[in-house]
């Protein structure tokens, strides 16, 4: 056991130097089908944020109607992810990925299938290879001016950027032959729906129109995804005026500073429950929701999950690999040329002044509500 710990420790090393020096490469991809009936353990790679996640959830549905009998076990960053998939039928494990003994874990259980779903180009590979499943799949993808260096997988599927994330991992899972099963998921306790249902009563809400909304990172973080805040504030006056909906403000505690700063702006006082919800909690709370309204986070995925109508506010991310996915989900984007500047797993916001999204006016959302609503 101790040779084949060393093997797969550092024999990933050693072929990159090889292949990134002289581009000679010494594992071939495979030609023949995977053997779907000989794979009884497989180990997903999720390790990316929650809204990544729940896009990757169609695949996981798939990988487990199509082959039920196989165990799923799904590697998470810590991060909170895990609230995702942790206790739901899709899936027999979740992993919190914190350092390379997990893989010398997952490695002395013998896995058949490893599925490098975050594409994070040769890091994710070694990681694919390191668990020493007998088939590694994974995307084909540049490194260091290499092309096609994804020789670690047994089998790759070309990565296509311009399509959305549920389409990649989809794409992803080709080799097997599934049936695809396009549907999110985000697992949700009764205990959750009955905390939201008790937080809202305390709050004032029982039969009302409720509409959230979630503001997104600050702008003064380095991905610069949230919508001016005084926007939402007036937006979401609007709506109370013309739709007599009550406003609820969902996130984490750090962004209760950017939710109290619309909750001060607003004449139509909010529910601001930053902070004050688990993760599935507040997945709860915006199932209740008529409508909600959000920057590009995973609350907005998790929306469309929950199968609530969403409208997503997108400035210099990508839109078309990250947009809500969905029959009611809406997309209002900026017209700039420069947006999106940030690409997934590429450089960042290339600006500080973010016109992208102070060129998103509320009536522009205000008529994607309308078209929302009908």
């Amino acid at each position: 056991m101790i040779y084949r710990d060393m093997f797969f420790t550092f024999f990933p090393e050693i072929l990159g130097e090889i292949y990134f020096r002289s581009g000679l490469r010494l594992v071939p991809e495979r030609k023949y089908p995977i053997d779907v009936g000989g794979v009884k353990k497989i180990y997903i790679f999720g390790t990316s944020g929650i809204g990544n996640l729940i896009m990757l959830t169609p695949m996981i549905k798939s990988l487990r109607y199509g082959i039920p009998d196989a165990k799923i076990k799904v590697i998470v960053l810590p991060n909170g992810a895990k609230y995702v998939l942790e206790g739901s039928p899709l899936v027999d494990e979740v992993i919190v990925f914190d350092g390379k003994g997990k893989l010398r874990e997952i490695r002395h259980d013998w896995p058949d299938l490893t599925i490098a779903a975050t594409h994070r180009g040769f890091m994710r590979a070694k990681e694919a290879f390191r668990t020493g499943a007998f088939w590694r799949l994974g995307f084909r993808y540049n490194h260091e001016g290499k092309q096609n260096s994804s020789f670690l997988y047994t089998h790759a599927v070309n990565y296509d950027e311009d399509k959305h994330e549920v389409e990649q991992g989809l794409d992803l899972i080709c080799p097997l032959g599934l049936p695809e099963i396009r549907e999110l998921y985000m697992h949700v306790e009764e205990d959750d729906r009955s905390f939201a249902r008790k937080l809202l009563h305390e709050n004032g809400i029982k039969d009302d129109i409720l509409f959230g909304f979630y503001t997104g990172l600050d702008q003064d973080h380095p991905k610069g995804r949230c919508w001016p805040l005084d926007r939402f504030a007036e937006l979401g006056d609007m709506l109370a005026a013309d739709y007599g909906a009550k406003i609820v403000i969902v996130g984490g505690s750090t962004e209760t500073i950017a939710a109290n700063a619309i909750a001060d702006i607003m004449k139509n006082k909010p529910i601001v429950l930053t902070g004050k919800t688990t993760l599935r909690q507040a997945a709860a709370v915006i199932e209740k929701c008529q409508l909600f309204v959000s920057s590009d986070g995973g609350p907005m995925h998790i929306a469309a999950a929950m199968r609530t109508p969403v409208i997503g506010i997108f400035g210099p991310t990508d839109w078309v690999s990250h947009a809500p996915y969905g029959s009611r989900c809406l997309v209002v984007r900026s017209e700039l040329e420069c947006a999106p500047c940030h690409k997934p797993h590429g450089e960042g916001v290339k600006c500080q002044s973010l016109d992208c999204l102070k060129s998103i006016s509320v009536d522009m959302l205000a008529r994607a509500v309308s078209q929302i609503l009908v």
